[in-house]
């Protein structure tokens, strides 16, 4: 995690509202990174999530941005989800998607199918108990959930890291000296048994603008 000092919501809130996702949805993320803005929106780039503004305080944002690293990272069996046959046809089936935003294009409205899963799975009464016109995204929600599932129940907490993605690239100190590990130092290299996830050049940052 990298927290700007300047951020208008609290460090607690980033490790709270984060540290809530399933760890099996956490692996797909690389970093976690605030910055202050007048503006509340957030991105995800390749596995890093940026927060700015406001944005980090609230969770349903966590697990879409997370949302876009378990689709585009090809953490299902129908890969990339979004842009995936089996997405289309359940999707042409059903007759709404989540809400408005969920209209910009596929790889949001899986993000925000993302959101619907995790609810459902995770919250006593589920949103299908909440939304009374919940059916008529029932074929998109099914789908997520039948993908997360058969992938290691990635929306549902428990377990622990089975993979990871590869460390980045050091970011040094401008005009200093490249050094060997100091003393003492976090070891951040891949233990035994972690499995490396492939990367993958995306950006959300088009799209992805909370409010």
């Amino acid at each position: 995690m990298c927290y700007h000092k300047n951020s208008p919501s609290p460090l607690n809130d980033l490790v709270d509202r984060f540290g809530r996702l399933p760890v099996h949805t956490r692996q797909f993320v690389r970093h976690v990174i605030t910055l202050p803005s007048a503006n509340g929106y957030a991105y995800n780039s390749g596995g890093n999530i940026a927060f700015f503004g406001g944005t980090l305080s609230n969770l349903n944002v966590h697990v879409h941005e997370a949302a876009h690293s378990l689709d585009l990272l090809n953490a299902y069996k129908d890969k990339p989800l979004s842009s995936s046959a089996k997405w289309i046809s359940e999707y042409n089936q059903d007759s709404a998607v989540p809400d408005p935003y969920a209209q910009t294009n596929q790889i949001e409205n899986v993000a925000q199918n993302t959101v619907v899963t995790t609810y459902e799975r995770n919250v006593p009464g589920g949103f299908f108990g909440l939304n009374p016109n919940a059916n008529k995204i029932f074929h998109q929600f099914a789908t997520v959930d039948t993908e997360q599932r058969e992938a290691g129940r990635l929306l549902i907490p428990g377990g622990m890291c089975t993979s990871r993605l590869q460390n980045s690239n050091p970011v040094p100190i401008s005009g200093a000296k490249v050094t060997t590990q100091a003393a003492g130092a976090p070891d951040v290299a891949l233990p035994a048994g972690i499995a490396m996830i492939a990367g993958v050049d995306f950006n959300t940052n088009g799209t992805c603008q909370f409010a």
